[in-house]
């Protein structure tokens, strides 16, 4: 009877199921913790939260945060593009968290473009107007990732002419 009582207790008062994890730390050890189970609705097929191998990725934990400071004279009339991020190995993805963007008076507008290779797939374009812009920065919740093992590339598409744009970036590799 204790047993069959205990049983519809826990039942009516079930808590979220939840399992063995293991963290990575800043020095890369490993810290074992508890992550929250995804179940269906009966409770069943219960399987960790993260990514397809139930690995949690936590980038605000790792060691592989990196950032880009401008040049000092920032992107000044060209369309060449500048590498931000070198490709970070087999597998390797470089993500981007944030970015910010300031420039003097422009001689010529111009579309400021990451993109995701050489001359690759555009991942984030924005303007800088030919009018001076105090630093605009632009967080990204989710974080816009390249493709394996490709390097990350800012260009201006149209030559300013006069003034440099200055983008400095921030983010973080990941398999």
């Amino acid at each position: 009877m204790k047993k069959i009582l205990l049983g519809l207790l826990l039942a009516l008062f079930a808590l979220p199921a939840f399992a063995q994890a293991t963290y990575p730390t800043v020095a890369g050890s490993r810290v074992n913790g508890v992550v929250a189970l995804t179940c269906d609705a009966n409770g069943a097929n219960c399987a960790p939260g993260g990514d397809q191998a139930g690995i949690v990725v936590q980038p605000g934990l790792s060691a592989t945060h990196w950032a880009y400071a401008a040049a000092a004279s920032g992107i000044t009339n060209t369309t060449t593009a500048v590498t931000i991020k070198a490709a970070a190995g087999a597998g390797i993805r470089n993500c981007i968290t944030s970015l910010q963007i300031l420039h003097p008076a422009l001689g010529a507008a111009s579309e400021v473009a990451i993109r995701d290779g050489a001359g690759g797939t555009v991942l984030w374009r924005g303007v800088a107007s030919t009018a001076a812009a105090q630093q605009s920065v632009t967080p990204f919740p989710v974080p816009i990732c390249g493709t394996a093992n490709t390097l990350l590339e800012v260009v201006t598409l149209t030559a300013t002419v006069t003034g440099g744009v200055y983008v400095n970036v921030q983010g973080f590799t990941r398999p």
